[in-house]
Protein backbone atom coordinates (compact mmCIF):
# COMPACT_ATOMS: atom_id res chain seq x y z
CA UNK A 1 0.00 0.00 0.00
CA UNK A 2 1.81 3.08 -1.19
CA UNK A 3 0.69 6.68 0.87
CA UNK A 4 1.07 10.10 -0.17
CA UNK A 5 1.53 11.95 2.82
CA UNK A 6 1.12 16.04 2.29
CA UNK A 7 2.11 18.33 4.81
CA UNK A 8 5.16 15.34 5.71
CA UNK A 9 8.06 17.60 6.33
CA UNK A 10 6.67 19.35 9.12
CA UNK A 11 6.16 18.10 12.92
CA UNK A 12 2.99 15.74 12.79
CA UNK A 13 3.99 14.51 9.23
CA UNK A 14 6.74 13.79 9.90
CA UNK A 15 5.69 11.01 12.26
CA UNK A 16 3.31 10.05 10.76
CA UNK A 17 5.51 9.31 8.08
CA UNK A 18 7.83 7.86 10.10
CA UNK A 19 5.10 5.33 11.99
CA UNK A 20 3.66 4.18 8.48
CA UNK A 21 7.48 3.60 7.11
CA UNK A 22 7.84 1.51 10.69
CA UNK A 23 4.64 -0.62 9.79
CA UNK A 24 6.65 -1.34 5.92
CA UNK A 25 4.49 0.87 3.80
CA UNK A 26 5.93 2.68 1.44
CA UNK A 27 5.56 6.44 1.77
CA UNK A 28 6.05 9.63 -0.46
CA UNK A 29 5.97 12.83 1.17
CA UNK A 30 5.50 16.30 -0.03
CA UNK A 31 5.74 15.71 -3.74
CA UNK A 32 3.16 17.90 -5.71
CA UNK A 33 -0.12 15.71 -5.88
CA UNK A 34 -1.46 17.97 -9.14
CA UNK A 35 1.60 15.37 -11.08
CA UNK A 36 -0.17 11.83 -12.49
CA UNK A 37 3.47 10.78 -11.78
CA UNK A 38 3.32 11.30 -7.54
CA UNK A 39 0.05 9.98 -7.51
CA UNK A 40 1.01 7.14 -9.56
CA UNK A 41 -0.05 3.39 -7.38
CA UNK A 42 -0.91 5.90 -4.64
CA UNK A 43 -3.99 3.90 -2.29
CA UNK A 44 -4.06 6.55 0.63
CA UNK A 45 -3.60 10.26 0.48
CA UNK A 46 -3.03 11.99 3.84
CA UNK A 47 -3.06 15.78 4.12
CA UNK A 48 -1.82 16.99 7.56
CA UNK A 49 -1.20 20.61 5.95
CA UNK A 50 -2.56 23.72 7.63
CA UNK A 51 -4.59 26.27 5.53
CA UNK A 52 -2.62 29.40 5.08
CA UNK A 53 -3.61 32.77 7.02
CA UNK A 54 -7.17 33.72 5.80
CA UNK A 55 -7.55 37.41 5.99
CA UNK A 56 -9.70 38.47 2.53
CA UNK A 57 -12.28 36.77 0.58
CA UNK A 58 -9.44 36.18 -2.51
CA UNK A 59 -7.25 34.03 -0.13
CA UNK A 60 -10.49 31.48 1.11
CA UNK A 61 -10.72 31.66 -2.63
CA UNK A 62 -7.42 30.37 -3.30
CA UNK A 63 -7.90 28.04 -0.99
CA UNK A 64 -11.05 26.48 -2.24
CA UNK A 65 -9.25 25.97 -5.64
CA UNK A 66 -6.08 24.08 -4.00
CA UNK A 67 -8.58 21.82 -2.05
CA UNK A 68 -10.92 21.31 -5.80
CA UNK A 69 -7.50 20.65 -7.70
CA UNK A 70 -6.39 18.27 -5.52
CA UNK A 71 -9.42 16.63 -5.15
CA UNK A 72 -9.90 15.96 -9.31
CA UNK A 73 -6.38 14.57 -9.00
CA UNK A 74 -6.67 11.94 -6.56
CA UNK A 75 -9.86 11.13 -8.17
CA UNK A 76 -8.94 10.74 -11.49
CA UNK A 77 -6.07 8.34 -10.28
CA UNK A 78 -8.56 6.62 -8.51
CA UNK A 79 -6.86 6.65 -4.81
CA UNK A 80 -8.57 4.59 -2.41
CA UNK A 81 -8.92 6.72 1.06
CA UNK A 82 -8.60 10.38 1.37
CA UNK A 83 -7.64 11.19 4.68
CA UNK A 84 -7.57 14.72 6.15
CA UNK A 85 -6.82 16.59 9.57
CA UNK A 86 -9.60 19.12 10.86
CA UNK A 87 -10.13 20.88 13.73
CA UNK A 88 -12.94 20.14 16.93
CA UNK A 89 -15.24 22.85 16.92
CA UNK A 90 -14.87 24.42 13.69
CA UNK A 91 -18.54 24.13 12.95
CA UNK A 92 -18.92 26.54 16.24
CA UNK A 93 -16.27 28.91 15.11
CA UNK A 94 -16.69 30.33 11.51
CA UNK A 95 -15.98 33.42 12.08
CA UNK A 96 -12.30 32.83 12.19
CA UNK A 97 -10.65 32.63 8.64
CA UNK A 98 -8.76 29.39 9.82
CA UNK A 99 -12.03 27.67 10.62
CA UNK A 100 -13.66 28.80 7.71
CA UNK A 101 -10.88 27.04 5.70
CA UNK A 102 -10.56 23.98 7.57
CA UNK A 103 -14.69 23.62 7.10
CA UNK A 104 -14.22 24.28 3.33
CA UNK A 105 -11.90 21.59 2.96
CA UNK A 106 -13.88 19.11 4.49
CA UNK A 107 -17.37 20.18 2.57
CA UNK A 108 -15.09 19.81 -1.08
CA UNK A 109 -13.98 16.48 0.21
CA UNK A 110 -17.51 15.29 1.12
CA UNK A 111 -18.55 16.32 -2.07
CA UNK A 112 -15.76 14.39 -3.83
CA UNK A 113 -16.32 10.66 -5.29
CA UNK A 114 -13.37 9.55 -2.86
CA UNK A 115 -13.79 7.45 0.10
CA UNK A 116 -12.73 10.00 3.20
CA UNK A 117 -12.19 10.32 6.52
CA UNK A 118 -11.17 13.56 8.69
CA UNK A 119 -10.03 14.10 11.24
CA UNK A 120 -11.25 16.24 13.86
CA UNK A 121 -8.39 17.12 16.47
CA UNK A 122 -7.95 18.96 19.60
CA UNK A 123 -5.25 21.68 19.76
CA UNK A 124 -1.63 19.97 20.02
CA UNK A 125 0.49 20.44 23.03
CA UNK A 126 3.69 21.86 20.74
CA UNK A 127 1.13 24.22 19.36
CA UNK A 128 0.26 25.65 22.49
CA UNK A 129 3.71 25.75 23.85
CA UNK A 130 4.72 27.75 20.62
CA UNK A 131 2.17 30.48 21.94
CA UNK A 132 4.79 30.70 25.25
CA UNK A 133 7.63 30.15 23.90
CA UNK A 134 6.85 33.46 21.60
CA UNK A 135 5.95 35.79 24.31
CA UNK A 136 8.17 38.22 25.60
CA UNK A 137 9.91 36.70 28.80
CA UNK A 138 8.52 37.87 32.18
CA UNK A 139 5.15 39.14 30.82
CA UNK A 140 2.39 37.72 31.59
CA UNK A 141 0.37 35.46 29.61
CA UNK A 142 -3.47 36.24 28.72
CA UNK A 143 -5.56 32.82 27.33
CA UNK A 144 -8.78 31.99 26.83
CA UNK A 145 -11.05 30.15 29.50
CA UNK A 146 -12.55 27.93 27.04
CA UNK A 147 -12.08 23.94 27.71
CA UNK A 148 -10.38 21.86 25.86
CA UNK A 149 -8.49 18.30 25.43
CA UNK A 150 -5.60 18.93 23.98
CA UNK A 151 -2.93 16.36 22.60
CA UNK A 152 0.28 15.10 21.88
CA UNK A 153 1.22 15.28 18.08
CA UNK A 154 2.77 11.79 18.54
CA UNK A 155 -0.73 10.72 19.82
CA UNK A 156 -2.47 12.07 16.77
CA UNK A 157 0.24 11.22 14.44
CA UNK A 158 -0.02 7.43 15.70
CA UNK A 159 -4.87 8.07 15.58
CA UNK A 160 -3.74 9.26 11.59
CA UNK A 161 -1.63 6.20 11.06
CA UNK A 162 -4.35 3.81 12.37
CA UNK A 163 -6.93 5.95 10.15
CA UNK A 164 -4.55 5.03 7.00
CA UNK A 165 -4.63 1.36 7.90
CA UNK A 166 -8.56 1.29 8.48
CA UNK A 167 -11.49 1.43 5.57
CA UNK A 168 -13.32 5.24 4.61
CA UNK A 169 -15.45 5.98 7.49
CA UNK A 170 -16.61 8.49 4.94
CA UNK A 171 -17.51 10.92 8.16
CA UNK A 172 -15.49 12.30 10.63
CA UNK A 173 -13.80 11.30 13.71
CA UNK A 174 -13.28 13.19 16.76
CA UNK A 175 -9.87 12.88 18.38
CA UNK A 176 -8.40 14.81 21.95
CA UNK A 177 -6.28 14.11 24.38
CA UNK A 178 -6.45 12.48 28.34
CA UNK A 179 -6.93 15.35 30.14
CA UNK A 180 -9.73 18.32 30.45
CA UNK A 181 -9.01 21.55 31.38
CA UNK A 182 -9.47 25.50 30.43
CA UNK A 183 -6.74 26.22 28.26
CA UNK A 184 -5.74 29.20 30.37
CA UNK A 185 -5.08 26.85 33.23
CA UNK A 186 -3.33 24.57 30.81
CA UNK A 187 -0.79 27.11 30.15
CA UNK A 188 -0.02 28.11 33.80
CA UNK A 189 0.54 24.25 34.14
CA UNK A 190 2.75 23.64 31.42
CA UNK A 191 4.69 26.97 32.27
CA UNK A 192 5.16 25.48 35.90
CA UNK A 193 6.26 22.29 34.52
CA UNK A 194 8.68 24.22 32.72
CA UNK A 195 9.94 25.79 35.69
CA UNK A 196 9.28 29.13 33.82
CA UNK A 197 7.90 31.91 36.63
CA UNK A 198 5.33 33.81 34.47
CA UNK A 199 1.60 33.63 35.11
CA UNK A 200 -1.21 33.32 33.09
CA UNK A 201 -4.47 35.24 32.98
CA UNK A 202 -7.28 34.20 31.79
CA UNK A 203 -9.72 36.41 29.77
CA UNK A 204 -12.68 35.32 28.55
CA UNK A 205 -12.54 37.44 25.44
CA UNK A 206 -8.88 36.48 24.84
CA UNK A 207 -9.21 35.18 20.66
CA UNK A 208 -7.37 31.51 19.59
CA UNK A 209 -6.61 31.43 15.97
CA UNK A 210 -8.66 34.27 15.26
CA UNK A 211 -11.96 32.84 17.45
CA UNK A 212 -13.78 33.97 20.22
CA UNK A 213 -14.60 30.25 22.04
CA UNK A 214 -17.15 29.66 24.47
CA UNK A 215 -16.45 27.10 26.65
CA UNK A 216 -16.92 24.53 25.26
CA UNK A 217 -16.09 25.26 22.06
CA UNK A 218 -12.94 23.33 21.58
CA UNK A 219 -14.51 20.24 23.09
CA UNK A 220 -15.68 17.03 21.55
CA UNK A 221 -19.00 16.80 20.88
CA UNK A 222 -19.44 12.86 21.05
CA UNK A 223 -17.36 9.83 21.59
CA UNK A 224 -13.81 10.31 20.60
CA UNK A 225 -10.64 8.64 20.32
CA UNK A 226 -8.03 10.04 22.79
CA UNK A 227 -4.35 9.99 22.62
CA UNK A 228 -2.84 8.39 26.20
CA UNK A 229 -0.05 11.25 26.74
CA UNK A 230 -0.59 13.63 29.86
CA UNK A 231 1.21 17.20 29.49
CA UNK A 232 3.22 16.35 32.58
CA UNK A 233 4.21 13.11 30.75
CA UNK A 234 4.94 15.06 27.60
CA UNK A 235 6.54 18.12 29.36
CA UNK A 236 9.09 15.43 30.87
CA UNK A 237 9.56 13.30 27.54
CA UNK A 238 10.41 16.93 25.82
CA UNK A 239 12.90 17.76 28.72
CA UNK A 240 15.03 14.54 28.62
CA UNK A 241 15.25 15.12 24.74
Amino acid sequence: MKVLVLGGCKLLGAKVVSNLRQLGYPVVADVDPRLPAALHGAQVLIDVREPPVMETADALASWASICRQLNAAIAAAAVAHHIALSALGLQRLQHSGYYQALALREQLIQAGSTPYTVLRAAPLYESLARLAQGSPAGTALTMPVARMQAMAAEDLAMLVADAALAQPLDGCMEVAGPQKMAMADWMQQYLRLRGDPREVLGDAHALYRGALLDGDSLLPTGPARLGRTTLAAWVCKCSAA
